[in-house]
């Protein structure tokens, strides 16, 4: 794409819209920029999930008569949402066939090293990321490191936040590797400019990502942690389990669990009761407990020694749980939350976990550190929690494609696909990508005809591909593009960016820094493509108000948009590593800041050189 000069901005560029910087309803842009102001303030607070607080947002824009429903709407018929859609659908068909499995046997080798193991983790995951899609690579990878690390008596915190940064640095590269770049490029075709190319993006986002990893390889074992005594056994619920037998002494036989005290702790939750040949999973506190049941309980020492003081219980002579088959049900599987959990909100004690996957949660682990048993009960779940539950044995197998949450524990071989379905996925989309690269057809064109090849093989069917649908990423962006609207149709744009290029001193490199820390700010505390939809109209504007060429402005949204290192919130990979590694707020500050800072000075300083103003 050529450089854009001023005589081009009164050209088809900006045809069929209002002038940007003309206030045909000044009210119009305060109610616009104060409800974006509030969208982005309660999704900081990481109680309102993201399509929920833009809906809102967009749904008072309607009612004030900002947007009419056409304009709200038309977000949902935006190429760059329907394209980050379809390629859910190949993504997912990349983990089920397997081919995150065949990475991950080829990063991780028996190399003692630690800078060594670093690099072979790093960049094949940085390279990976750049075509597929970041999630479920961090998600297959990340229990091969945590296996890794503890077989090589390595901590695994110096491994995971690598991991996360690898996966997001890969994603600068191209135009698929992360769905911002995807809607940017909506964005721009839908105002009548060039659609970027496959590797556009990667003109400065190669340098940017090199740089950034080069800080992770040479400063992360200096600014990370050692968090190895994390998961010693005491401070690890795995480590004890213990049983008691209800005796047949007047006292506990009859009663319900939820009417026993432990101290100052209402009611008894154990894992299991075993009833003679009967096993009762994840009892509630409603069960009925009989004589002779063996209650199984899995905590720390000092909890399991607080059942010995209560009335009608004894300790078992003989262990049954986790004993020889056929006697051993059950198992302990470690998991995270993800942002797509249904239960996030819910109190871990009100049994919505049990009754919808059948498990029990043990422990939880939030911010790097387990929260206390007592109190657990009455925790709300949130997403990057790290729950230890107790499960039937094929709990793993089941659930290891749900989207609800991530496993972290063992991730057997058998879940790979035919060798077959492996291969086919790797050509599919291989195809896909070189035909998109060298401009044969549109990125959704393509992408559209790869998920319909891969459902036609049967690599992936139709409901796994409907299930691969992240909703709530799909509403938000639409949400996000209607909000967007908004800030052009209202002039609050034009009010923004004149105040940024005030700001600059008309300086177009000024602005550009303004530009990009403004993107990377709102990027740490929400969601990546609402920041990238909110201020790429704000890059435009900014470029028409300076008479230069828009590019390197939208170019550096791109790339500051998915620039989230500083903080575990602001980006998926972030919060999935967050307790698994053991992590505490401040460890993502720590190295997050000079990979950030060294990905912005390459964009800034290139951005201008690639794309003259």
């Amino acid at each position: 794409m050529g450089c854009l000069t001023t005589a081009k901005l009164s050209g088809p560029h900006f045809r069929h819209r209002a002038p940007l910087f003309i206030k045909p309803m000044p009210v119009n842009a305060i109610i616009t920029t104060v409800l974006i102001l509030a969208a982005l303030a309660a999704m900081a607070t990481n109680r309102v999930r993201p399509e929920l607080a833009l809906f809102a947002a967009l749904a008072v824009t309607v009612l004030a008569g900002v947007l009419d429903p056409a304009q709200a709407l038309s977000g949902f018929s935006n190429q760059g949402l329907h394209t980050v859609a379809v390629l859910f659908v190949v993504a997912e068909a990349v983990r089920r066939s397997g081919a995150l499995g065949l990475l991950t046997r080829l990063a991780l080798g028996n190399n003692g090293s630690q800078a060594v193991a670093q690099a072979r983790l790093v960049l094949p995951a940085a390279f990976a990321s750049a075509f597929m899609n970041n999630t479920p690579l961090v998600a297959m990878l990340m229990p091969a490191v945590r296996r890794w690390t503890l077989k090589n008596n390595m901590p695994a915190s110096r491994f995971l936040i690598p991991l996360s940064y690898a996966s997001i640095l890969g994603g600068m590269c191209t135009l698929i590797g992360t769905s911002t770049n995807l809607v940017v490029a909506g964005i721009l075709s839908a105002e009548g400019y060039a659609s970027p190319g496959f590797f556009d993006i990667g003109r400065v986002g190669l340098p940017a990502a090199v740089a950034g990893t080069a800080v992770v390889l040479l400063l992360g074992r200096l600014l990370l942690p050692d968090r190895s005594d994390s998961r010693s056994s005491g401070n690890d619920p795995r480590s004890f389990t213990a049983e008691f037998v209800v005796d047949g002494q007047p006292g506990l036989a009859g009663k319900r669990l939820d009417e026993v005290k432990i101290g100052d702790v209402a009611g008894l939750h154990p894992v299991e009761i075993i009833r003679g040949a009967v096993i009762v999973p994840a009892p509630q506190g409603g069960e009925l407990m009989q004589a002779g049941d063996r209650l199984v309980f899995a905590g720390s020492l000092d909890e399991l020694l607080e059942l010995q003081k209560v009335a009608g219980l004894r300790g078992a002579d003989e262990v049954q749980f986790g004993g020889n088959e056929p006697l051993r049900r059950r198992r302990q599987v470690e998991l995270v939350i993800s942002d797509r959990c249904p239960l996030i909100g819910h109190r871990v004690g009100d049994g919505s976990f049990r009754n919808r996957y059948n498990a029990a949660v043990i422990a939880v682990t939030r911010h790097g550190e387990r929260l206390p048993r007592r109190g657990l009960k009455g925790w709300r779940l949130r997403a990057g929690d790290t729950l230890l539950v107790e499960a039937a044995p094929g709990f793993a197998v089941q659930n290891r494609f749900n989207p609800d949450f991530h496993l972290v524990g063992d991730r057997p071989e058998q879940f790979a696909g035919r060798m077959w379905q492996l291969r086919g996925a790797l050509v599919v989309v291989a195809l896909m990508a070189i035909a998109a690269a060298i401009g044969l057809t549109t990125m959704f064109k393509a992408a559209l005809a790869a998920s319909l090849v891969l459902i036609a093989l049967r690599i992936i069917r139709w409901h796994q591909a409907l299930s691969s649908l992240d909703a709530g990423v799909l509403l938000a962006i639409a949400a996000s593009l209607g909000l967007g609207e908004a800030l052009r149709q209202s002039g609050a744009a034009g009010l923004l960016a004149g105040a940024v290029v005030r700001a600059g001193g008309a300086d177009p490199h000024v602005t550009l820094v303004l530009l990009y820390a403004a993107t990377v700010m709102i990027t740490e505390v929400v969601t990546n493509n609402a920041a990238a939809v909110l201020m790429t109209p704000l890059a435009l504007a900014a470029a028409q108000a300076l008479g230069v060429n828009y590019q390197p402005f939208v170019f550096a949204v791109m790339i500051a948009a998915s620039a989230s290192f500083m903080t575990p919130i602001g980006y998926q990979t972030n919060l999935m590593v967050y307790g698994p590694g053991g992590y505490r707020f401040t460890d993502y500050f720590r190295l997050g800041l000079p990979v950030s800072l060294a990905v912005a000075a390459v964009t800034i300083g290139l951005a201008p050189v690639i794309w003259p103003f």
